[in-house]
């Protein structure tokens, strides 16, 4: 496994994107760019700790970017989202590891969202209604912030935080392999 510098660095900032995405279902400008300019110094500083070149570091975050881009213009994923999937290409560059933490954090984000469905749908049955009344101290169950989303509007206070779920597909890559690409 790694332990330089970089890698330390690129860890704590998936770590820190996917607790603030999780919680704030936001990925904030500067925290892009903190992953950004350490990933562009590690790149072409010859610390990057996974061997990656630096065009292939640039070819990831494009293909990335280009890739997700279409999935915002249709509101169906933040920018930050966006962002967050071009600074992962630009660490692992254009490799299988980039297409598996797009995929595990693609079937972590249906899981939530199936959660949600199966949560709206348990909200409609009279079944509920009995839970409320008995089960509950108040009487009364609400879902946890993190199964309330609201697609009505573009910029949603409360959606699938993907960029969470592609951070920590990342951190369980680099655990479960030892090391990326």
């Amino acid at each position: 496994m790694f332990l330089g510098l970089p890698f330390l660095a690129w860890l704590i900032w998936l770590a820190a994107i996917a607790a603030t995405d999780l919680r704030l279902r936001k990925v904030r400008n500067w925290m892009v760019l903190l992953g950004l300019a350490t990933g562009l110094a590690a790149l072409f500083s010859s610390a990057q700790p996974f061997q990656v070149s630096p065009w292939g570091g640039l070819l990831g975050a494009v293909v990335a970017f280009a890739a997700l881009l279409p999935f915002y213009a249709l509101g169906w994923m933040g920018a930050g989202d966006v962002k967050f999937a071009a600074v992962a290409g630009l660490w692992l560059g254009f490799s299988p590891a980039l297409l598996a933490v797009w995929l595990i954090g693609s079937l972590l984000a249906g899981a939530h969202g199936l959660a949600v469905v199966l949560w709206r749908a348990l909200q409609q049955r009279p079944v509920w209604l009995w839970l409320q009344a008995h089960i509950t101290p108040l009487g009364r169950l609400t879902p946890p912030a993190s199964l309330q989303l609201d697609f009505t509007s573009r910029h949603r206070s409360r959606s699938i935080p993907y960029a969470g779920y592609m951070a920590i597909a990342a951190i369980a890559l680099v655990f479960w392999k030892g090391g990326m690409p």
